[in-house]
């Protein structure tokens, strides 16, 4: 009765019977919907195939893949000469933007440089890790360090800035840290424009020339092509030639002959460098090497050549003094007199010089120039170490052989100067000829009555 009265709540109410239609069946009714619910479940399937079907949480993600091979405007075409005019050196970056996702999809993170606040440089990463040195400079594997990361003072602690070095001056050069993070340099060059220089260093790195003790070109850790460039990828060796100050004489005919042994190898392979300068010939070490106990030789401290943008390629076994040039390349500091100017006359620029003697003159300017920036450093701050004798006043009093070598490399007549083969011979001779006292320092330094008397403790 309650129930009636809705007090137990509300009373449902009773099901129709559905009345069928005078000429309609269920059975009617099914085989007309057939069709329809087919054309959705075909319209279903055809959906599933356009979409791929979502992975399950289980299932490991595939690998986000990137295309690389998107032009760049217009206005960033000429990326390597960016830097070259103030109305573009803004934009240095903007192509490495472009390229920023791929190569951090190849698993290289790169490093930024700007000077405002509200877009802060990489800062310098801390060395979590201590990968022992590469016993092969030229060939490092994987977990070895590329090169002696002694930083001085307080920097101890971290690794390399990625503002020193040569990195900061070219707009198609950039820094980066590799999946290991170690910092390695990339350097993007054209397919075309630069096909060149990408043959040559290629070339160079080639196994079977890889293998050769006196090969010293930089080697070739990775090379990215895309349709339009080609990234070149090398490891980091921040020091230049210049901002060395070796302590004993062994470490002056050790980058000498280095230099000298790597000169011949391109020479012997037909190439000419054409722009040997102070920053293209780098040494494997961050810093100048703690204390004066330490040498070049018992480091490993090897000499590596970079920048082939200049350099041309001769056959193999071809005449040396056949290979000729014109016009003007290289850097102006360490340029030969038989090089013409920029700003020369056109007849200057079309005359023919033979470009093997370059090649010399230039590192004998750039060693000749080394010395003079460490007589000026030693006479700043003084000797290293405070030490009352330095190498290099023992190499003026006692290897007076050393700088006449560097001067006849520099001779004004390109005929009177030694080839490369001629004058890693006299080094060599040169640096046997020494008494082991003069050629290796003693555990306590040179003595002071070794120097050339340039003042207490000055070079």
């Amino acid at each position: 009765m309650r129930a009636r009265l809705g007090l137990l709540g509300p009373i449902a109410p009773r099901r129709q019977k559905r009345v069928p239609r005078a000429g309609y069946s269920r059975a009617f009714a099914r085989e007309a919907r057939v069709p329809a619910r087919r054309a959705r479940q075909g319209e279903k399937k055809a959906e599933q195939r356009r979409t791929p079907a979502r992975p399950s949480w289980d299932a490991p993600c595939p690998p986000r893949l990137y295309y690389p091979d998107a032009p760049l405007p217009p206005h960033l075409e000429h990326w390597e000469a960016l830097d070259l005019e103030n109305s573009t050196v803004h934009l240095v970056d903007e192509p490495w933007r472009h390229f920023e996702p791929f190569l951090a999809s190849r698993g290289y993170s790169l490093c930024w440089r700007y000077y405002s606040q509200d877009r802060p440089e990489t800062p310098a990463r801390m060395r979590s890790v201590e990968y022992p040195v590469a016993r092969d400079p030229f060939r490092p594997r994987s977990w070895e360090s590329f090169v002696h990361l002694y930083d001085e003072g307080t920097s101890q602690d971290c690794g390399i800035h990625q503002t020193t070095g040569w990195l900061t001056q070219c707009a198609n050069l950039k820094m980066a840290h590799d999946s290991q993070d170690r910092v390695c340099a990339i350097k993007a060059l054209h397919n075309s424009r630069a096909r060149t220089e990408i043959d040559i260093i290629s070339f160079l790195n080639s196994p079977k020339l890889r293998a050769c003790a006196d090969n010293h070109t930089i080697p070739i850790l990775d090379k990215i092509v895309t349709d339009d460039w080609t990234f070149i990828v090398m490891p980091y060796w921040p020091r230049s030639v210049q901002t060395c100050i070796p302590w004993e004489v062994e470490d002056y005919f050790s980058r000498l002959i280095q230099a000298l042994e790597g000169l011949c190898f391109m020479h012997r392979h037909g190439i000419v460098h054409r722009d040997i300068s102070v920053g293209n010939m780098l040494l494997n070490v961050h810093s100048s090497v703690p204390g004066v106990y330490s040498s070049f030789a018992a480091r490993n401290i090897a000499l590596a050549f970079i920048d082939f943008g200049c350099a041309v390629r001769f056959p193999v076994g071809s005449d040396p003094g056949a290979w000729l040039g014109t016009g003007h390349w290289g850097t102006v500091d360490h340029a030969a007199p038989e090089v013409p100017r920029r700003d020369s006359d056109p007849a200057a620029q079309q005359t023919p010089y033979r470009l093997p003697p370059v090649d010399v003159y230039a590192i004998g300017s750039v060693f000749a120039r080394a010395l003079a920036w460490e007589h000026v450093f030693c006479t700043t701050f003084g000797n290293p170490e405070g030490r009352a004798t330095a190498a290099r006043q023992v190499l003026a009093a006692r290897v007076p052989g050393f700088r006449a070598l560097l001067q006849r490399m520099q001779e004004t007549d390109p005929a009177r100067r030694p080839t490369a083969g001629a004058a890693l011979g006299e080094a060599r001779a040169l640096r046997d000829a020494l008494p082991r006292a003069v050629r290796f320092a003693p555990a306590g330094g040179y003595p002071e009555m070794w120097g050339d008397g340039e003042g207490q403790g000055r070079c």
